[in-house]
């Protein structure tokens, strides 16, 4: 299973992806910066990707695949998180996306 994000280049800078994965799951993230690099006549060159906010998440190194990175996140105790992903394009342009990480322990939930 993975998390595909199709960056929109028109996009408020505000916009906001939520997704929820539970403890100790590495999840495949697919940041696609192809319609992006479309819009600019150019292509991904690299792309860096670092866990920020309070609750550190563990975060793989990115690779890049036809304009999409791809990387994989995980945390060994339940909170929220952040990911900072900035693509490079070869006209040294950058775009950053963030991505916002929920992590949940089933273990832990109060079923009522």
């Amino acid at each position: 299973m993975s998390r595909r994000i199709l960056v929109n280049p028109n996009r408020n800078n505000s916009e906001n992806r939520s997704y929820s994965q539970s403890v100790q799951t590495d999840m495949l993230y697919k940041v696609d910066f192809s319609n992006a690099a479309s819009d600019q006549s150019t292509s991904v060159s690299a792309v860096t990707a670092e866990s920020k906010g309070i609750h550190g998440l563990t975060v793989t190194s990115p690779t890049v695949s036809s304009n999409v990175a791809s990387f994989y996140a995980s945390s060994l105790t339940s909170g929220d998180g952040a990911i900072k992903v900035v693509a490079t394009y070869a006209n040294a342009k950058k775009d950053t996306q963030f991505v916002k990480v929920q992590i949940t322990n089933p273990g832990e939930r109060r079923f009522y």
